[in-house]
């Protein structure tokens, strides 16, 4: 079976998410970590490396998975930043608790997706 794939520009998914940011091109370079001329390197390259997307993803809080499905996952935020730490054993207790739950709402939510996928596997077959 052949498919018919067009190739990603990922400097272009970049130079998108920054406009769509509202964030100035210089802050969005600086807060991921770059110059303002890298910037205009990076959305000039189809082919940008998933690193920097990720620097800028962090500095945006923007998931470019969901724009380009193989790149790898990555955390937007830093979970201390998210849940703090916890001073007492019964923050520490609520924290597992919420982190559980996330979990679980994130299985949930693959389990369907994966059988969504074994569905339309076998209707094609």
């Amino acid at each position: 079976m052949t498919r018919n794939r067009h190739k990603l520009n990922r400097g272009q998914i970049l130079a998108t998410a920054v406009e769509a940011s509202g964030l100035k091109k210089e802050e969005a370079a600086r807060k991921a970590g770059y110059s303002r001329s890298a910037y205009y390197k990076h959305i000039d390259s189809p082919d940008l490396d998933f690193s920097i997307l990720i620097a800028y993803g962090k500095a945006l809080r923007y998931d470019f998975t969901d724009d380009i499905p193989d790149m790898p996952r990555y955390l937007l935020e830093d979970p201390d930043e998210i849940y703090g730490t916890p001073e007492n054993m019964t923050e520490a207790m609520l924290i597992i608790s919420q982190l559980k739950n996330k979990y679980l709402e994130l299985l949930e939510k693959y389990n369907r997706l994966i059988e969504e996928k074994w569905k339309e596997a076998r209707e094609h077959s």
